[in-house]
């Protein structure tokens, strides 16, 4: 590993205030309070917004300021649930998301079309993925300015970027629009929150979260700063997610992991690109219809095994510092996955092999398989990683 660091601007997008290891039940008073807000709506799943679930939770916190709920929320955010989202926005003065990833950006998103008067899907089409130049010369997207309050029920870390991934349903192919003021204002990180998420979903998101880790350790263009986060996230991150597949109830754990995830994403949001596995991960979520979580599960062992001929020394960084400077950085993904119980192939998931085609096409043409530590210049490279990963 050179020890010549690259060179370049830093320009970290906005943080939002966190509020960790408080209960929500104070958090969410003050950070309504920070926000000055008065008929706050909120965003959630079907599974949260049940009869004594999450949702029930926050309006009775929220007591006379609750103003409506809006739930059905499906993975990987098509565009017509963020139309939806935005309609229910109109007349709320803030937002709250409970749950994950697709939540999140479904909120990200509906602010972003009701700043610029998006209300059916196509109209999205103005909008730029952030391989387009988003905000940049002839770009006329007016930045939203609802104010946004994310408690997330998963290690996603979706609620600290300024990007929302959305779906067009016509492909299907997954999106990532970044603009500034998109993301969340405030996030509540209590782990408590965590209890009703299913293991098998935080645990994925938790290796998602690794997978954001891990990437921007090995970042082309990784900075001083995202190195200390993002070393420091692997540190958090494995040794918790092992012990929470011991011992579940475990809230130290959880609220390591919560932070683990927080710092994980904190390289990405401030421009440090990742590599291979999120490029394929985004086409086999968008085009195949995986869950995020797994595709890093599947994906980041044979990318880190595939880059290792490029950035072995680097990988061999965060194998020490989890305690096992002896053993492969993919080897100890894998075997992580394996403890949790996660599928370690993609014949193990729920996507079919018939849709590997467009999966590497899509991947293909996706920037971060460009952003590769090893460069990855040609179809059949992908194809045949999808096959060693099947």
């Amino acid at each position: 590993m050179s020890n010549i660091a690259a060179s370049g601007w830093l320009t970290p997008l906005a943080q939002p205030g966190v509020a960790f290891g408080i209960p929500l039940a104070d958090a969410l008073p003050e950070a309504v309070r920070r926000l000055s807000a008065h008929r706050i709506a909120v965003v959630t799943t079907n599974s949260l917004a049940g009869p004594s679930g999450l949702a029930e939770t926050v309006s009775n916190i929220l007591g006379p300021r609750f103003h409506s709920l809006t739930a059905d929320i499906r993975p990987h955010t098509p565009r017509g649930d963020v139309v939806r989202v935005a309609r229910a926005l109109a007349g709320a003065d803030a937002v709250v998301t409970i749950g994950g990833g697709s939540v999140c950006d479904a909120v990200k998103a509906a602010r972003l079309c009701l700043a610029n008067g998006v209300t059916d899907p196509s109209g999205m089409d103005r909008f730029r993925p952030y391989n387009k130049d988003p905000g940049g010369e002839g770009d006329t997207t007016v930045t939203p300015t609802l104010p946004f309050i994310a408690i997330p029920t998963t290690l996603s870390a979706a609620e600290f970027t300024a990007g929302a991934g959305v779906t067009d349903e016509r492909g299907p192919v997954k999106q990532v629009f970044l603009y500034p003021g998109v993301g969340a204002d405030i996030v509540i990180l209590d782990p408590e929150m965590t209890r009703r998420t299913p293991l098998q979903l935080l645990f994925s998101t938790g290796l998602r979260a690794v997978d954001h880790a891990v990437e921007g350790w090995c970042s082309v263009n990784a900075t001083p700063l995202s190195d200390a986060y993002t070393l420091h996230a692997s540190r958090l991150l494995i040794p918790s997610l092992r012990k929470l597949a011991g011992s579940p109830d475990d809230m130290q754990a959880r609220l390591e992991c919560q932070k683990g995830a927080w710092l994980s994403i904190l390289g990405a949001a401030s421009g440090v690109k990742a590599g291979a596995s999120h490029g394929m991960g985004h086409a086999l979520g968008g085009t195949g219809g995986m869950p995020h979580g797994e595709t890093s599960c599947v994906m980041l062992p044979h990318i880190l095994r595939f880059n290792a001929a490029t950035n072995a020394e680097k990988q061999a960084v965060i194998a020490t510092a989890v305690g096992a400077p002896d053993t492969p950085l993919a080897d100890i993904i894998a075997d992580l996955v394996a403890t949790l119980g996660l599928p370690g192939r993609l014949r193990d998931t729920s996507v079919s092999e018939a849709v590997l085609e467009a999966v590497a096409n899509a991947a293909l043409h996706d920037p971060l398989i460009a952003s590769n530590p090893r460069p990855i210049t040609s179809l059949a490279v992908i194809q045949q990683l999808l096959r060693d990963a099947w």
